[in-house]
């Protein structure tokens, strides 16, 4: 667990870095920047999931603490799912224009 704790930190501390580069980025860097990313989204979801299935860590986590954490998954998650669908309808759409050329 410290070492992703280690590791969340750099990312964190690293991001006004990263966003200052993003415009410079090869579209391979953005690859591969995303990816690490979303492996490192997918490790804290799978993390909140295994607290939220962990009979001692609810039992011992208050409500306020559980509400905290809702509330924080509410915004990220539907600005996501919001921002799936808007970038997902915009590449559909692309491809079907390309398609009937």
């Amino acid at each position: 667990m410290a070492s992703w704790l280690q590791y969340i930190s750099f990312l964190l501390k690293e991001r006004k870095n990263i966003e200052s580069k993003l415009e410079r980025m090869s579209k391979a860097e953005l690859v591969a920047l995303n990816r690490q990313l979303i492996g490192a989204c997918q490790q804290s979801l799978k993390g909140f999931d295994a607290w939220f299935t962990d009979y001692y860590i609810m039992e011992k986590m208050d409500a306020e603490m559980v509400r905290d954490i809702t509330r924080s998954l509410l915004r990220i998650g539907f600005d996501l799912l919001e921002y799936d669908r808007d970038i997902t309808k915009a590449w559909h759409d692309m491809e079907l224009s390309d398609m009937q050329k």
